[in-house]
């Protein structure tokens, strides 16, 4: 609103007061009162000396307070909807609607005055530091291909949220809070805040990843103004051979004859100084036995993780066998070079149990030595978690051993293979009795009992 308008009115408004001081309402019954305040729309500080005019009633208007507050009253027989604007020079009008009946008083009515752009609001002094933007939000480390450089600005405010003006414009100091210690660093370490109270500084990425904490510091007098501290995550680079693996979660899972069974592979994706690789670095993965999941992106601690479902075709590798697969993992080094990492992944089948020897004949006072294979139809271990037990079924005999076992998650064939001994439990009896034995077996490949039959004497 331009100034002889704002004067145009302020006369208005003095006739309008002058005019209801000579008019004075006789009946209260028919007053009804329009109170408020009008503030600052952008930093709600009440607004002084404000017009405030009824549109419908062009006589009634007034002035705000000190505080910003108003009161109006209408003379009117029914209820009516009126609408209030407020002005003040160097601020954008605002207008609202509300309800005024005869009688009652409407109270807590709000009006915001914007400021024009060519006014700015003088500040007072610095009070508080707020964080305006970090740009971009995360950088890689040196040397990785990503943004290495991160601008942080801050800006300093007065009590009245206003940012400080050049009046009031205060150094800025920035300190470095926790972080990966791989050389990163900011620049400049201090900086006088500008017109609209902003204060910047560039953060600079080092050999490291992890997260950095930045805190800005404002000295007022003897008291020290600080921010809340800022995190800024520096990423890791792209892959390299050294640091790139892959695992399995079950080295051993029974997918050799049950099909749809899952077995989680993650790769290990790091870059040259050893951080994880960024965010969202894509794998690729192929197996030679059973499905997979073809590609995966890495997390923030560079892991990608896929399923590797059991199906055909059955695994076969040319130096270990049926039921051993290759899993492949590939990705591109900083040079664009094609890296790989593998793992070996054993599908395991159905049990089979065989016994050496067949027969039982445990002689007086002696023992009997049994030597025996758990495995699948390949001859490979069953998986983790399968329970071995032996136990006499008949006889005066003590079996003593492996008579109970359970297998670990491995593929090692020494899991195949177990011995027991049958003891002369009735030394002092040479009577000849009958025994039988039963070897059982039981877990996620399925269940498999065989027995032994003989005398002990």
């Amino acid at each position: 609103m331009n100034k002889l308008t704002y004067i145009g009115i302020s006369v208005l408004i003095v006739f309008a007061v002058f005019w209801n001081c000579d008019s004075p309402t006789e009946n209260d019954e028919n007053l009804a009162v329009l109170s408020g305040q009008v503030v600052n729309a952008e930093t709600l500080v009440p607004i002084s000396n404000a017009a405030v005019i009824v549109l419908e009633f062009p006589q009634i208007a007034g002035f705000t307070d000190a505080a910003g507050f108003f009161n109006l009253e209408i003379e009117i027989d029914e209820a009516v909807e009126v609408q209030l604007r407020a002005f003040k020079e160097s601020f954008v009008s605002d207008t609202i609607s509300t309800l005024a009946t005869p009688g009652n008083t409407v109270t807590n009515l709000a009006l915001q005055l914007k400021p024009t752009s060519s006014t700015p609001l003088p500040s007072g002094s610095a009070a508080s530091i707020v964080l305006m933007g970090v740009d971009p939000a995360s950088i890689g480390v040196r040397e990785s291909g990503a943004p290495e450089v991160s601008e942080i600005s801050f800006q300093v405010q007065d009590s009245a949220g206003i940012p400080v003006d050049m009046s009031n414009s205060v150094r800025v100091n920035f300190l470095l809070g926790s972080s990966p210690g791989g050389g990163e660093f900011i620049s400049p370490i201090s900086a006088m805040t500008v017109s609209n109270g902003v204060a910047k500084t560039y953060l600079f990425s080092g050999d490291s990843s992890g997260v950095i904490q930045l805190i800005a510091e404002v000295t007022v007098g003897t008291q020290i103004l600080r921010s809340r501290p800022v995190a800024i995550t520096i990423h890791g680079g792209l892959p390299d051979s050294i640091h790139f693996s892959l695992a399995v979660e079950k080295l051993n899972f029974p997918g050799y004859n049950i099909y749809g069974l899952t077995d989680k592979v993650t790769a290990y994706v790091g870059d040259r100084y050893g951080n994880p690789v960024r965010p969202e670095t894509a794998v690729y993965f192929t197996t030679d036995g059973g499905l997979i999941e073809g590609s995966a992106l890495t997390n923030s601690q560079g892991q990608a993780t896929v399923n590797l479902i059991s199906a055909s075709p059955k695994p076969f590798h040319p130096l270990l066998g049926a039921g051993f697969a290759t899993v492949t993992a590939r990705t591109a080094d900083e040079n664009n070079d094609q890296i790989e990492a593998y793992a070996l992944v054993l599908f395991s089948g159905i049990p089979q149990i065989s016994v050496s020897p067949t027969a039982i004949n445990v002689p007086h006072t002696g023992s009997q030595t049994f030597f025996y294979t758990v495995s699948d139809q390949n001859n490979n271990p069953l998986a983790g978690g399968t329970s071995i037990n032996v136990s006499v079924e008949k006889g005066e005999v003590e079996a003593v051993g492996n008579t109970n076992q359970t297998l670990p998650d491995t593929q090692s064939p020494s899991w195949t293979n177990f011995s027991f001994s049958l003891v002369d439990a009735n030394p002092d009896s040479n009577k000849v009795n009958p025994v039988s034995v039963k070897i059982s077996t039981s877990g996620p490949n399925g269940n498999l009992e065989y027995s032994l039959s003989g005398v002990a004497y």
